[in-house]
């Protein structure tokens, strides 16, 4: 598995390809998520992305600077591949992000979390910072990483 992190502008044409149909699968196709999924904040982010070792991209997620989204440093458009969940895959994704951030910004993080996965971001370090709200017609809870 190989692990990349890259902000907007230095992503080929090949990697932001891989990385956009992925999130298409996911989001638009699989989730019927019916809002812009593309929008203003993608060359602003840094990009985080896993390889298989046979090369298709299975995992993405963005990571955006403080102050862009929210106060906070901020990780979304977290997407796994269906064959790729329950292998670790998004654990070691975000862990890495984590990683990224504490490094780069030393900052709280904050996310825009499905609720069916509120679980995995608390066992991240996350806490539920907000009632249940609907974002693209899906329950979400807001949660920040200290």
């Amino acid at each position: 598995m190989k692990l990349r992190i890259e902000p907007f502008d230095r992503l080929t044409a090949g990697e932001l390809f891989a990385v956009l149909r992925l999130r298409q699968a996911v989001f638009y196709l699989e989730q019927r998520v019916d809002c812009e999924e593309l929008d203003a904040l993608d060359p602003r982010a840094v990009h985080l992305w896993c390889a298989a070792d046979d090369g298709p991209t299975v995992a993405c997620l963005r990571i955006l600077p403080p102050g862009v989204r929210y106060d906070e440093a901020s990780v979304g458009r977290v997407a796994v591949a269906a064959a790729w969940r329950r292998r670790g895959v998004a654990r070691g994704m975000m862990r890495a992000a984590l990683e990224y951030i504490d490094r780069t910004w030393s900052a709280p993080v904050r996310i825009s979390s499905q609720e069916y996965v509120v679980p995995f971001y608390e066992s991240l370090g996350f806490e539920v910072v907000s009632e249940t709200y609907a974002e693209a017609g899906i329950p979400h809870r807001s949660m920040l990483r200290r």
